[in-house]
């Protein structure tokens, strides 16, 4: 499988954060590299979502919404797929 990567944002805080695409879908990952609980506003990444306002969380199911920020555990990644 072949992905493109869309976008890359200058990491802020700690946060690490891109999306690809691959066959008309989006992955966005988000990577927290601290020792602490961290939240990015959604402003930071609503450019990588084209105005969608939902996504899910592939480990999970759960369903993310874009309109809020994004609250991420100490040392723990997401993949967002819309």
């Amino acid at each position: 499988m072949e992905y493109k990567t869309v976008k890359y944002h200058i990491p802020q805080q700690g946060i690490y954060l891109y999306a690809r695409t691959n066959e008309g879908k989006t992955e966005m990952i988000v990577l927290n590299s601290t020792d602490q609980e961290q939240t990015l506003p959604s402003e930071h990444y609503n450019a990588l979502t084209n105005g969608r306002k939902t996504g899910t969380e592939i480990a999970s199911g759960k369903q993310v919404d874009f309109t809020r920020n994004l609250v991420l555990p100490a040392r723990q990644s997401l993949v967002i797929e819309f």
